[in-house]
């Protein structure tokens, strides 16, 4: 009887045991979310739970839970969505893909139409839409506002006013204007090296164009050559550049051989880069009519390749793709324009000074283009093609001079402009401020337009 009694005794006492060991062992488990007082009913001192960021798991700092207001700002804030302009989209369409509705989304426009054309925008533009924070906590409330970048510098919108329709709005980004001087060595193209350099792309291209006139860029350049550019620019409170200004000086030393111009305004509407004698870069005829084209047989005699005996050829063939546009290379007036003969589709132009210009083999001439009708320099005539007598595509381009061809490259064409007499004198005060400002702006640096006196008013 006594050692049943001692048995069960002995299982109690274990079973207690037990008990307890498991109770230890949850308390200690559930320590990090109790909190023990002591007998003053202070919190007791220990580590506070941390909360790491998922997608920062590398690092060890932690970062305390988002509070209470926090989320409370964060809840009453608008909801703002950003979409892209599509090909073909108008506003009224943005605006409904964003889930604006009709009647609003039409009054909305037609409040922006007093800070801006909504016809100007343009695919691939981004278009914020703002509205209320939803009352329900999902989706969003009412529509508040629409806004867009009509420029670098300048937003617009329309948004709701007091009175439940829509006002425009306008604001303005903080900019100051800066002069820029970059130089720089060609290597493989003027266009690259000055982008290496870090001239903006419109500077590089206004450079090229008003170099065009003096420089064949398809055999003129050679590596080692020497560029310069001053040219004015908008930058940000964060230096970044947000809109390009005038270019105001340009220069390039092709082996030795110096060519540079200065910006001019005429104070007449009139805005022309000239040399260093008050000469127009503009000359009367571009040197090459069609970009990115290689001379594949030059002007003289040559054993020609469809009729097999030696004739004299009186032009230059450019060789570049079907459908490359043809430009005007001058001012004039269109003499023939249509099929003729071996030439295929050809036009014939009558500038001044008793010179003229003719293109063949066109694929097709373009629209608008016929005996009797102006065209100014650099306008597309034509496109190239392979009509007529040819063997491939190509552009065969003719300088006449009265009725005969001559070789377009020996041809130094008379310039458009040669300033005098008031014009030349305001033309060397220009061009004395210009170089006084690339002396102060050393080279790859730019200065605030403020901070350099007269000669930053040059283009104004």
């Amino acid at each position: 009887m006594t050692n049943r009694v001692t048995a069960k005794i002995k299982r109690s006492m274990k079973a207690v045991a037990v008990v307890g060991l498991a109770g230890i062992a949850a308390f200690f488990a559930a320590r990090p979310f109790v909190h023990l007082v002591d007998d003053t009913d202070n919190l007791l001192e220990g580590p506070p739970p941390v909360f790491m960021d998922a997608e920062a798991e590398l690092s060890a700092r932690a970062r305390p839970l988002t509070t209470d207001s926090e989320l409370e700002d964060r809840a009453s804030r608008p909801v703002e969505t950003q979409v892209r302009v599509g090909s073909g989209d108008t506003l009224g369409d943005v605006l409904a893909r964003a889930g604006v509705e009709g009647i609003e989304a039409t009054q909305a426009i037609d409040a922006l139409r007093g800070v801006f054309n909504p016809r100007a925008l343009k695919a691939g533009q981004k278009v914020k839409v703002t509205f209320e924070k939803s009352p329900h906590g999902f989706g969003h409330g009412g529509f508040q506002m629409v806004s867009l970048n009509a420029d670098p510098i300048r937003v617009v919108g329309a948004q709701r006013d007091d009175k439940g329709g829509f006002s425009p709005m306008e604001t303005m980004r903080q900019v100051s204007k800066q002069v820029a001087h970059n130089t720089g060595t060609i290597k493989s193209s003027l266009f690259e090296s000055a982008q290496s350099a870090g001239v903006p792309i419109q500077i590089i291209m206004a450079m090229i164009k008003a170099l065009s006139y003096d420089v064949d860029f398809q055999r003129d350049i050679q590596s080692g050559d020497e560029f310069t550019v001053v040219y004015e620019g908008f930058y940000d409170t964060k230096g970044k550049l947000v809109r390009h200004g005038e270019m105001l000086f340009a220069s390039v030393n092709l082996s030795g051989t110096p060519i540079a111009m200065y910006r001019f305004d005429n104070g007449q509407g009139t805005v022309e880069y000239f040399n260093d004698k008050g000469e127009s870069v503009k000359k009367a005829l571009l040197k090459t009519p069609v970009d990115g084209a290689k001379i594949s047989s030059g002007f003289g005699m040559r054993n020609h390749p469809i009729l097999g005996y030696s004739k004299m050829h009186k032009g230059i063939d450019f060789a570049v793709p079907t459908g490359t546009p043809i430009q005007a290379a001058g001012d004039g007036t269109i003499e023939i324009a249509g099929f003729n003969g071996s030439y295929g589709n050809y036009v014939r132009l009558r500038h001044g000074s008793g010179f003229g210009t003719a293109y063949a083999h066109m694929s097709r001439i373009a629209a608008g283009i016929g005996p009797g009708k102006r065209v100014s320099q650099g306008q597309i005539i034509g496109f190239v093609g392979s009509t007529g007598r040819s063997t491939g595509a190509h552009l065969h381009y003719e300088v006449l001079k009265g009725s005969d061809q001559i070789n377009p490259l020996s041809v130094k064409m008379p310039t458009s402009i040669k300033l005098a007499g008031r014009d030349l004198d305001r033309f060397k005060a220009v061009k004395r401020d210009t170089d006084t400002l690339m002396a102060k702006i050393p080279p790859s640096t730019r200065l605030a337009a403020n901070a350099l006196g007269k000669s930053a008013a040059l283009s104004n």
